[in-house]
């Protein structure tokens, strides 16, 4: 049985890379922003911008040449509740309980020129939600697994524009995206980690869009805001055991603001509305499809020479309180700017933490 709980844990991880033949996948899990927690709006550079804000693409300097991101992986873990471990006992200490997992996986191409830039990128994310759909004395009562995986191949084209102050970059990224998703319902006693094959999924296809913008100020500020997936896309899962959801890639506007030197960044970014993920839940508990709603403020900065070492820390925290605060760290190696090596982590108490990593080279 023991054995059986970590499966049941590590399943909904790889259920995204399953669910994709080429398992290209990931969350906005660019290292150097992890560690910062999460900012980018208005600190990403001109390579990691398809991730953050499309206008970043155009802001370089006239050394920079090609470069290279491949690849970014991420895996992050909420489980606070212990929902896995608890399986075994009396299905009312289950009441409440969920989880949340998330894997990641990105790489991009970059051509910045003086007057447009332009990026190449393959990114997505796998979104698994675990949650125990009990109620007392019924014997019908099940533990669920939702799972959604989007991967994108898109583009992103930006220009600088010059002002008195500094420039303004713009930036948009059309893209071709695959959204899968997965649901296995099983009833408490029967849930079996190896049944997951059992699992109803679907798959669909679309396209959408991201907008940026950013403009520099006077003293080293900046401010900037980007929307992600400006087309609504909603897809079903596929119903099993009487349970069923929805997944809606709304449209969520992030703005940010930051400072920056030579040796020294801070950085906050904000979201205006809510990313509401799963949505027309169908369940025996009666579960409120805003549980899982988050709306992230996300703080973070770094020090150090962006031709040797860099440190980095962040802050993250959901102003729809679904999701506990997050504490992030990481280091950035870069030496002589060759290549970059980019390492972060999180921690938010009992079974919350993540890793992210990635490289970087410039031609």
């Amino acid at each position: 049985m023991k054995i059986q709980r970590r499966q049941a844990l590590l399943l909904p991880l790889s259920l995204g890379f399953a669910l994709t033949s080429c398992s290209l996948l990931a969350t906005e899990f660019d290292a150097r922003s992890y560690a910062m927690g999460g900012v980018g709006v208005t600190t990403a550079d001109y390579v990691t911008a398809s991730f953050h804000n499309p206008a970043m693409a155009a802001k370089h300097d006239v050394r920079d040449d090609f470069g290279l991101l491949a690849p970014v992986l991420g895996l992050q873990i909420d489980d606070e509740n212990d929902l896995f471990n608890d399986l075994p006992s009396d299905p009312l200490e289950l009441i409440g309980d969920k989880a949340y997992y998330e894997a990641g996986f990105g790489l991009v191409a970059s051509v910045p020129t003086r007057y447009y830039s332009t990026n190449l990128f393959i990114k997505g994310y796998a979104d698994s939600l675990a949650f125990a759909d009990v109620v007392p004395g019924d014997i019908n009562s099940k533990v669920s697994v939702y799972a959604i995986s989007v991967l994108e191949l898109g583009m992103t084209f930006a220009r600088k524009f010059d002002t008195r102050y500094g420039g303004m970059h713009f930036g948009f990224s059309p893209k071709y995206n695959v959204i899968s998703t997965y649901n296995y319902s099983e009833v408490v006693n029967d849930f079996d980690p190896d049944k997951y094959k059992d699992g109803a999924s679907s798959d669909e296809k679309g396209f959408n869009l991201d907008l940026g913008m950013e403009m520099g100020l006077l003293y080293g500020l900046s401010v900037g805001a980007a929307v992600k997936n400006l087309i609504p896309q909603e897809v079903d899962l596929k119903p099993m055991n009487g349970s069923s959801a929805s997944y809606t890639l709304h449209p969520v506007v992030t703005t940010g603001i930051s400072w920056s030197s030579n040796y020294a960044m801070l950085a906050m970014d904000i979201d205006l509305n809510a990313t509401q993920r799963y949505e027309d839940m169908n369940t025996l508990s009666g579960v409120g499809d805003s549980f899982d709603n988050t709306q992230m403020l996300k703080i973070g900065g770094e020090i150090g020479s962006e031709s040797a070492v860099q440190f980095r820390a962040g802050y993250m925290y959901d102003l729809q309180g679904n999701k506990s605060q997050v504490f992030t760290a990481g280091v950035g190696l870069s030496p002589f700017n060759i290549f970059q090596l980019d390492l972060a982590a999180s921690y938010g108490g009992s079974n919350k933490l993540g890793l992210a990593a990635q490289t970087m080279v410039w031609f």
